[in-house]
């Protein structure tokens, strides 16, 4: 079954059915319910091995479409097929309301009144036997009409009448706000539609009415409150609406000056006894006399239904809300096909069709089309400006221009209401009901992209007329008029950024934007100063998702310091966010940022500033396609001046200094830096202590003295129990797990990585990078214990996760990982895929992939050669991998090549050399190293050659070596340099000896 085709076209028979439009419900209806075979409701087997929650949903379309099938067939006469359908549909899902409904429905229309009557019962039993509850409205409603036998079939129904406008385009991207208004309106009375100027709030009303147009008997009907500027007159529009005219309005008036029951008597007795629903469209600026007078109705007239649209709530007894906001926006990074059916990017595009014919979407215009959607929100109302403004400007253009978006989008409908012509006549229209208090602050809010909290409000709010007290009860009022969004779960508050232009405009035209942004910068600078401290103790959970949240606005602060040139200020929020920029991954941001702060002039020099410096070179060190040598030359005297200078500090400025001057880096001559790390793990700081010996343990696992990580991993763990730091537990414990796993204890490894993975997760910290570290290390360990299938699910949920990542990397990583996995499974096919697949990576990224990448592929092409038996291909390979492995400095990632080398040994015979290398590979990492399975193959395929003492002979010639002699004797051009075994001459094996 073709999903994406089903889901389609029971889409399209849906809203045509909502259109009014029987026979292409039917046509589009018939042939998804066909494409989906005969049994409506059970999940695709295929579907739910890999995706349950979508096989959910497809199993519930699958019913859903064999009602809106009946549905249509109902409407075009043929109650007979409706009734076969419905009946074997409840026969399966006995607990579908709507689907009983209908079947009552055709019943009636077959003149089978009993037997409807008779459905009704049955199902009415079964929901209180099944669910313990009662039936909806809807059916009860029907139950009393066949009871009356005054509903007549539908095909020889009367006209329902309604004034309702009929639709002239196509309606997008409302599905589940119209079931949610359906659903309300058969539980309850009031439903209004709450949204920003600009949501589709009419829109969705007039639908959802249409929709359920035909269960109300009389009908129903629309008033547009936008012209009416008088509270006193709603209810003369209302009159208006629902059909009193003519001779019939005179009569009305007349009762109104002389009857002292008034108005709402009046429109009491025409309602009272009518079966219809009322859309009160455009309630905000009338909200007070709106909520009185519907409150009334509703409470005389038992048959009425209000389906009301406002910018804020009527906020009476009985209301129930559907909070509109914009259409939803394709995911970040997403395809054609996928960004096709996000809904604010099909409004778009049907829309700009309509003007540019042959418009689509496509791979050549798609970012620019992900730029308008998201620029705008996905508001409909901006996004069909925008698209009608294709009539003369190019996308390029439009993407652009949309910077000055107000100026750009004034080509609205010439028949629209005014305020909604233009952009700003939309938000214009919400803006001007606003007081002067919730003006004030709605403009000053407007200065954080990154959304606001009572306490940001009321600190850019000071020095204003408004009171403190009062920030918390306006910023609700804002929301209430849907000028802000309020998130429930963080209690945060949101602007939609086409209304947060227009609160910039008009703090603008008060001459006071940079005097707010610098309240703004000072409030978030000391939120980050109080919150830094806490990221390494027990209160990092609080404090990360603190900085986490107010992220972009701290970004925002730092970029007002910057252009207003305060240095000191900008450096010193800079440097508290070092700690910060680490845990969560962002080293561009750190990059950035401390790099423009370090930019700026001042009057003279600081520790901040010296922090701020060597971060930035140390960052600039790390960068792959940094010349480590040569940045040595240039700036090592500066490097050497700053360390210098922050580890003779009287107290250490900081964790950024700490992690200046903890680097030994090799422009140090001395043994300073071992001497600083001791003075810190013996200080008083056990967080400081057990960074310092994590650097040691890191430093010593580098130059493979694991005697050294054997003490100092221990004692870092304890000391960041001691602290609370949890992150650094999480980064610390596959340290530990490396040394299980050389010491043949796997199962400990993989508890370790299990808890550092479970421990990151609490607090949602680990970065993606981190995630997929962890997993390839899980990885490794299930191929030591033989478990390939595991390993394998594991390689492909890293695969998946780091889909998320914009680093590219990681997919050359991950695709050289598998490719070493399937030589090991015996398939060399896929291994070959991969394998080109990372090389061709390689060579479109080469600059921003690091030495350890390009090592791991290299090695993957020589894994693979091997296992061909290609040999000249795998001398090639591990060639280049030797060099890249030779330059990181990194001895035991050294020593995975050596291994490979020495497979490369092995296949030409020279099982001595073999033995030599494998014991050169296990001094590179200081370990041995038995459970690695290239290693046991190797050292059994040598033993079994060698015998048992040659072996160990030649394993003891390579692991005697101290790491820089194992390394130089281990260049794979060596084997093309010694003759082959036959030859009387010494091997390899032999010559590392010397």
């Amino acid at each position: 079954m073709d999903a994406l085709r089903f889901e389609q076209l029971a889409g399209d028979g849906r809203h045509h059915l909502w259109a009014g439009a029987p026979h292409s419900a039917a046509t589009a209806l018939g042939e998804a319910v066909a494409l989906w075979g005969d049994c409506p409701g059970v999940e695709p087997a295929l579907v739910a091995d890999l995706a349950p929650a979508v096989a959910t949903r497809l199993a519930h379309a699958s019913i859903e479409a064999v009602v809106d099938l009946a549905d249509a067939e109902l409407a075009l006469g043929h109650a007979d097929a409706a009734t076969v359908r419905l009946t074997a549909l409840l026969t399966e899902h006995p607990v579908h309301e709507r689907a009983a409904a209908l079947l009552m429905d055709a019943l009636a229309a077959q003149g089978r009144q009993a037997e409807a009557l008779a459905r009704y019962e049955q199902f009415r039993a079964t929901l209180a036997d099944d669910l313990g509850t009662d039936l909806g409205t809807a059916l009860r409603e029907r139950h009393l009409r066949l009871l009356r036998t005054d509903r007549p079939a539908p095909d020889t129904a009367p006209a329902r009448r309604s004034n309702l406008p009929a639709p002239l385009t196509s309606f997008v991207g409302r599905d589940d706000d119209l079931a949610r208004i359906g659903t309300l309106l058969t539980a309850g009375r009031l439903v209004t539609v709450v949204g920003p100027g600009g949501a589709g709030k009419t829109r969705l009303a007039v639908e959802a009415a249409r929709h359920h147009r035909t269960e109300y008997r009389d009908g129903a009907w629309m008033i547009d409150l936008a012209s009416v500027t008088e509270p006193t007159k709603v209810g003369a529009a209302l009159l208006a609406a629902i059909g009193l005219r003519g001779s019939a309005l005179f009569e009305a008036s007349a009762k109104l000056r002389g009857d002292a029951r008034g108005e709402l008597d009046l429109l009491a007795d025409q309602l009272g006894g009518r079966e219809c629903l009322l859309v009160v469209d455009n309630c905000e600026h009338l909200i007070d006399a709106v909520a009185h007078l519907v409150s009334a109705l509703l409470a005389r007239c038992a048959g009425l239904r209000v389906l009301a649209t406002s910018r804020e709530p009527l906020a009476i007894d009985g209301e129930s809300l559907v909070l509109l906001g914009p259409l939803a926006l394709p995911a970040p990074h997403t395809d054609v096909a996928r960004a096709r059916r996000s809904p604010s990017v099909l409004l778009f595009s049907e829309r700009a069709a309509a003007v540019r014919p042959g418009f689509d979407v496509d791979e050549r215009n798609l970012g620019d089309v992900l730029g308008v959607v998201r620029s705008l929100d996905g508001l409909p109302l901006a996004l069909e400006l925008a698209a009608a403004r294709l009539r003369t400007l190019s996308l390029p253009d439009l993407a652009a221009g949309l910077s000055d978006r107000f100026r750009l989008l004034t080509t609205g409908s010439r028949t629209a209401a005014p305020r909604h012509r233009t952009l700003r006549a939309v938000i214009a229209w919400s803006w001007d009901l606003l007081g002067a208090d919730a003006r004030t602050v709605a403009e000053r809010i407007a200065v954080l992209p990154g959304g606001v909290t009572p306490a940001s409000a009321t600190a850019i709010c000071a020095g204003t007329a408004v009171p403190a007290a009062d920030v918390r009860d306006l910023l609700a009022d804002l929301v209430d008029r849907s000028l802000l969004h309020l998130a429930p779960d963080t209690g945060r508050y949101r602007m939609l950024e086409t209304i947060r232009e227009y609160g910039l405009e008009r703090l603008a035209e008060e001459d006071t934007p940079t005097d707010v942004r610098d309240l703004a910068a000072r409030h978030f600078a000391e939120l980050v100063a109080r919150q830094d401290p806490l990221l390494r103790g027990p209160e990092q959970l609080d404090a990360l998702h603190a900085l986490h949240a107010e992220y972009d606005n701290v970004l925002a602060a730092l970029r007002h310091l910057h252009d207003t040139g305060d240095a000191d200020r900008a450096t010193g929020l800079a440097v508290n966010l070092i700690w910060c920029w680490r845990m969560l991954g962002r080293h561009a941001d750190a990059a950035y940022w401390l790099g423009a702060a370090v930019a700026l002039p001042v009057e003279q020099p600081s520790a901040e500033r010296d922090i701020a410096e060597g971060m930035l070179l140390l960052n600039f060190l790390a960068t792959p396609s940094t010349l480590v040598v040569d940045v040595s030359e240039e700036r090592g005297e500066e490097l050497r001046a700053l360390v210098g200078r922050l580890r003779n500090h009287p107290e250490l400025p900081g964790v950024g200094g700490a992690l200046i001057a903890a680097r030994p880096a090799a422009l140090d001559a001395d043994d300073a830096p071992s001497t600083f790390l001791q003075r810190l793990a013996d200080g008083p700081d056990p967080w400081l202590a057990g960074l310092a010996r994590m650097f040691r343990a890191h430093f010593a696992e580098n130059e493979a003295h694991l005697d050294q990580v054997r003490s100092d991993v221990p004692a870092a763990l304890e000391c960041f129990d001691r602290a609370g730091d949890r992150w650094a537990l999480a980064k610390a414990l596959p340290l530990r797990a490396l040394l299980r796993q050389y010491d043949g204890d796997l199962d400990g490894a993989l508890a370790d990585l299990d808890e550092a993975k479970r421990l990151a997760r609490t607090f949602g910290s680990l970065s993606l990078d981190d995630e997929v570290f962890i997993d390839l290390r899980r990885v490794d360990v299930h191929e030591r214990l033989d478990d390939d299938a595991r390993a394998g699910r594991l390689v492909a949920a890293a695969r998946e996760r780091a889909r998320r990542s914009a680093s590219p990397e990681l997919a050359i990583v991950l695709d050289a990982r598998e490719a070493g996995l399937c030589v090991r499974t015996g398939d060399l096919e896929r291994a070959r895929e991969l394998v080109e697949s990372a090389e061709a990576g390689l060579s479109e990224q080469l600059p921003v992939v690091g030495l350890h990448g390009r090592a791991l592929v290299a090695t993957a092409r020589a894994a693979l050669c091997l296992a061909l038996g290609d040999g000249p291909g795998a001398e090639e390979a591990l060639d280049r991998a030797y060099a890249v492995a030779v330059d990181s400095r990194d001895m035991p990632f050294a020593a995975t090549v050596v291994v490979t080398v020495a497979g490369l040994a092995a296949l030409h015979g020279r099982h001595r050399d073999a033995a030599g290398l494998l014991g050169a590979a296990a001094r590179l990492r200081g370990a041995h190293d038995r459970t690695d399975p290239q290693v046991r193959a190797l050292s059994s395929r040598s033993r079994h050659a060698l015998g048992d003492d040659r072996f160990a002979e030649a394993y003891g010639a390579g692991w005697n070596q101290d790491p820089a002699a194992a390394l130089a004797h281990t260049d794979p051009a060596r084997l093309r340099c010694v003759p082959p075994p036959s030859a009387a001459r010494p091997e390899l094996g032999a010559a590392v000896q010397r």
